[in-house]
């Protein structure tokens, strides 16, 4: 077997043995999953607000509080999905996650007796299963794969569920006003029972259970100015909870992600309402122009990816949301009835597309500062600490909406909030790198 320098192999490249390592299979595996649960429930909710909300008649504030609490259910069930990741595994989440999520596309498609009906399948079936299986299996199963390609690979998996908005929402869309909601939801539940969890059989925890190592190396990371001559050679290790705990960085990631989601999500889930009821546009028009958003998303998660293993990642996250804020404040001021305030929403759809894939960098960097071993954890307390935040924003939105008739009042603070998510990557400072007694 031809030996390793023990740097990583790149995509398409052969790592020892002359194959492809088998991370990057991984990284095919994910993103394939996430390119379909991202068109139908991350990014292809919004397609659902409006007829649910006409169908069973509420107001739009009782429409996004379940959207909302589905989105915080992520957060909330965070600490638990981490432990149960690192205790036995990503598949072994991952599949039941699966299962449930489809069999609640299937009753919701049957039976959607009224609003706690309603909230009570979406939330505790199909919010709960897409939770566990792509916001914390996925992600972390990557981390467990990469080390020096870390961003790049994460980056790739949110690059190509972006591609499903594009795909996904406008079909979608066309399915359910032509053939109804009930069709548009029997799609969906078939999309995760034929697509999704077959897929699941080629899916690896870790690259040791096979034999490898992350990145398709050799042997394990040296730590940095390690292995000079006449120096025993130490290696790096990975952060306790505790000692991550102990960090600003740790902190200010939390604090930073917070306001990120509070930012945005408040906007996103009501994006679909704004575009058609407070600046004027048709349904499909709404989707397919959200579907745009998704691919420049696309496009811009793989640069942020390619940068992110190069550059500063706090400079990308702080950049980011300071143009993302930028991005809300055209979307105050445009409308889809005169040439400037078309030109000002599709300012926005280019700022929200170009930076909203930034997100993953959050956790790229959580998993080059603190390692891989307690990555799923670690990350489990930040969506669990910003829950609130995933519930409150959406639910204000709509009842701005509702009090106002109009989601101004929602927009400028979300702008706000995104501008102090900028500052806080910006003061972010490494921690430092621990390392293991010398041999």
């Amino acid at each position: 077997m031809a030996i390793s320098d023990g740097t990583a192999a790149a995509p398409g490249q052969s790592s020892p043995g002359g194959r492809i390592y088998y991370g990057w299979w991984m990284v095919a595996i994910t993103s394939a999953m996430s390119f379909f649960a991202s068109g139908i429930f991350f990014r292809g909710f919004g397609v659902l607000v409006l007829p649910i909300r006409d169908q069973l008649g509420i107001t739009q504030a009782q429409t996004n509080l379940v959207f909302s609490i589905a989105r915080a259910e992520g957060g909330l069930e965070g600490p638990l999905a981490g432990w149960l990741i690192d205790k036995y595994g990503n598949r072994k989440v991952l599949v039941p996650s699966l299962l449930l999520a489809f069999a609640g596309y299937l009753v919701m498609a049957f039976w959607l007796p009224g609003f706690w009906g309603f909230a009570l399948i979406y939330l505790g079936m199909v919010s709960l299963g897409n939770s566990m299986g792509f916001q914390h299996a996925c992600f972390a199963g990557l981390n467990q794969w990469f080390q020096r390609r870390r961003a790049l690979a994460i980056s790739i998996l949110a690059a190509v569920a972006s591609l499903g908005g594009l795909a996904l929402i406008p079909t979608m869309n066309l399915l359910i006003d032509q053939a109804g909601l009930q069709w548009g939801l029997i799609a969906s539940g078939a999309f995760y029972a034929v697509i999704l969890l077959p897929l699941c059989y080629w899916f690896r925890n870790k690259p040791e259970d096979m034999g490898l190592l992350p990145d398709g190396a050799t042997r394990p990371p040296a730590a940095r100015g390690g292995g000079r001559s006449g120096v025993a050679r130490r290696e790096a290790r990975d952060y306790t909870v505790r000692e991550a705990l102990r960090t600003q960085a740790y902190w200010l990631l939390l604090l930073g992600a917070g306001l990120r989601q509070t930012a945005t999500l408040g906007i996103l889930i009501s994006l679909f309402p704004i575009l058609v009821e407070d600046k004027g546009m048709s349904t499909q028009m709404a989707a397919n122009l959200i579907g745009v958003m998704s691919f420049i998303n696309f496009v811009s998660r793989l640069a942020m990816g390619y940068l992110g293993d190069r550059i500063s990642k706090k400079a990308i996250l702080a950049l980011s949301l300071m143009v993302e804020g930028f991005g809300y404040l055209l979307l105050w001021q445009g409308d889809w009835q005169t040439a400037v305030g078309i030109t000002l929403v599709l300012g926005f759809v280019l700022c929200e597309g170009m930076m909203d894939g930034a997100g993953v960098i959050v956790w790229a960097a959580l998993g080059e500062y603190y390692g891989r071993t307690r990555f799923a954890t670690l990350r489990g307390y930040i969506t669990f600490a910003y829950a609130w935040a995933l519930v409150a924003s959406p639910v204000y939105a709509g009842w701005v909406a509702d009090r106002f008739g109009t989601y101004d009042y929602a927009i400028i603070p979300g702008a706000i909030c995104a501008f102090a998510a900028g500052a806080c990557f910006l003061f972010i400072k490494r921690p430092p790198e621990l390392t293991t007694d010398p041999e």
